[in-house]
């Protein structure tokens, strides 16, 4: 098991357990375009979404609500 997919079932078990640095690598891993940075917020993209990921980070850190979103989306790209 790689150092990704370690990170990725971490995730899915206790999204607050991970930085924001972390998670990031987890959408770059699951094909996700980082399309721009405007300030505090960064947003993604994935071909198979609809719309747009937009995660605001602060001190390297995203508050709970974002992190458990991002575990549903990961879940559902399954």
């Amino acid at each position: 098991m790689t150092i990704l997919n370690k990170l990725k079932n971490k995730f899915v078990l206790n999204p607050a357990s991970l930085k924001y640095k972390d998670i990031e690598k987890i959408l770059l891993y699951l094909g996700f375009k980082k399309i721009s940075v405007k300030g505090s917020h960064t947003k993604f993209k994935h071909h198979k979404l609809g719309k747009d990921l937009i995660v605001p980070v602060h001190n390297n850190e995203c508050k709970e609500f974002y992190k458990k979103q991002i575990k549903k989306i990961i879940q559902k790209l399954k």
